[in-house]
């Protein structure tokens, strides 16, 4: 998006509007009490699941919610464009990355103090979330947590088993990187494919940022300085979890193919047995428990040997990514007291609950973490310390510029590795100045 859109956008948010928790009278007619949702596909059935969810709410409430799913790759470009005409829906899901543009554009309501209170409060949010609610250093919130995502690692227990390997072997870098070899030199065969120790996706997916954030915070590297005026990546110790990252590639523990997939196609690699290990989020646990009737890969050997654990804890410690999505209300929404009652239901408890075990992912309510669903699997509740240990971007505007900034500046990355020449401290540093440099363009716009 271009930063002239941007400034455009910034006019929309020139009128300030009343607040819509108290003494806020719904803009429609007694009958025609309805709230327009966009929402992203979370789940097979996006908008089925969402209606079910939904069905006690409208009954209870006389509030009818219509659901419009948007592809997540035209997402971005359908909401701020939306925004820009003014033809929006009153209430839309928003990844959380995006919160902080969006409302810098001047296209979402203000959430006030009270309508927190609400809602029981910032404190029953899971605090990176939290995070992500509105613009960093505003003081005002312009979303809510809807649900979270975090990123953890899969293994293949009867691999681990063949190699003389266990899950305590995965604790650091070293040891890591030790049981990569490991399971290397085991050659794993299983039903005659071979095995590779790990499935990393490269330059074409949607997630490189994502992949390589944690191996850059875990060396003690960041993005962007404190003050928020210049990018850090080319420091010693984001080159440091860089070259870490992509050493492994290098070094033959995944195959130069999977360079070419995105995470869909390694996660597909890793249900058929095809590697040993792989970084993916909660819902794939939900694929391994799901049967292929209903597009999950149960009763596959892959589902009956499998466990999850954190990243490797680096010299700087242990941090996963943690995103999600938001649930915002428009400032040109016809019907905001409605649509901050559909908000505070899909962020209580019970749904909540419910909707992470349609989804797969992680609830944005911190009691949620509490039912059996979560609490009593070990693969799901390590999740939950994913979450707290995690860490997410700056919230700042021009974030939603920056991250196909970097995606494309990223992914070229890869291409050291598949390019046999050879993978070094001095040339990752190279690309990464010139990530500085384009990042560095956009926070020095006025």
């Amino acid at each position: 998006m271009k930063k002239n859109i941007l400034i455009a956008l910034l006019v929309l948010g020139s009128l300030s509007l009343a607040l819509f928790i108290a003494g806020c009278a719904p803009a429609k007619q007694a009958g025609e009490n309805v709230v327009e949702l966009w929402v992203m596909p979370n789940s097979l059935n996006p908008v089925g699941d969402i209606e079910a969810l939904l069905k006690p709410f409208e009954e209870k409430t006389g509030i009818k919610v219509k659901i419009t799913s948007v592809d997540w790759g035209a997402g971005w470009s359908k909401i701020t464009t939306a925004a820009t005409s003014g033809d929006v829906p009153d209430l839309a899901q928003l990844g959380s990355t995006w919160v902080s543009a969006i409302a810098a554009m001047g296209a979402l309501e203000d959430v006030s103090k009270e309508a927190v209170a609400a809602l029981g409060g910032a404190n029953v949010f899971v605090p990176v979330s939290w995070k992500t609610t509105g613009i960093e250093g505003s003081g005002k919130v312009s979303a809510i947590p809807w649900f979270v995502d975090a990123r953890a690692l899969y293994f293949r227990t009867d691999a681990f088993k063949k190699a003389g390997v266990t899950a305590k072997d995965l604790d650091t870098w070293d040891s890591f990187k030790t049981t990569c070899k490991k399971l290397y030199d085991a050659d794993l065969v299983f039903d005659g494919q071979p095995m590779a120790p790990l499935g990393t996706p490269g330059k074409n997916d949607w997630n490189v940022i994502h992949s390589l954030a944690p191996w850059i915070w875990m060396a003690g590297g960041d993005f962007l300085s404190a003050d928020r005026k210049t990018c850090v990546l080319d420091s010693e110790q984001a080159i440091k979890g860089v070259y870490y990252y992509m050493g492994l590639v290098k070094a033959g523990y995944v195959p130069s193919e999977y360079l070419e997939l995105n995470t869909a196609q390694v996660s597909a690699n890793f249900n058929s047995g095809a590697c040993a290990m792989y970084f993916d989020g909660p819902y794939e646990v939900k694929t391994l428990t799901r049967p292929p009737s209903e597009g999950g890969a149960g009763g596959s050997p892959a589902s009956k040997n499998f466990s999850v654990v954190g990243y490797p804890k680096g010299p700087n410690g242990r941090y996963t990514f943690v995103g999600g999505s938001m649930l915002g209300i428009f400032k040109q929404s016809r019907n905001k007291k409605a649509a901050f009652e559909v908000i505070k239901y899909l962020t209580s408890k019970t749904p909540q609950i419910e909707y992470a075990k349609v989804s797969g992912f992680l609830p944005a309510r911190k009691e949620a973490f509490d039912d059996p669903y979560l609490a009593a699997d070990p693969n799901r509740k390590l999740f939950k310390e994913a979450v707290f240990y995690g860490r997410t971007y700056p919230p700042i505007p021009a974030w939603g510029l920056l991250e196909p900034i970097l995606t494309r500046r990223l992914g070229i990355l890869w291409d050291l590795v598949t390019s046999g020449k050879e993978l070094t401290p001095a040339n990752i540093k190279d690309q990464l100045k010139l990530a500085k440099q384009e990042v560095e363009s956009i926070l020095n716009q006025k």
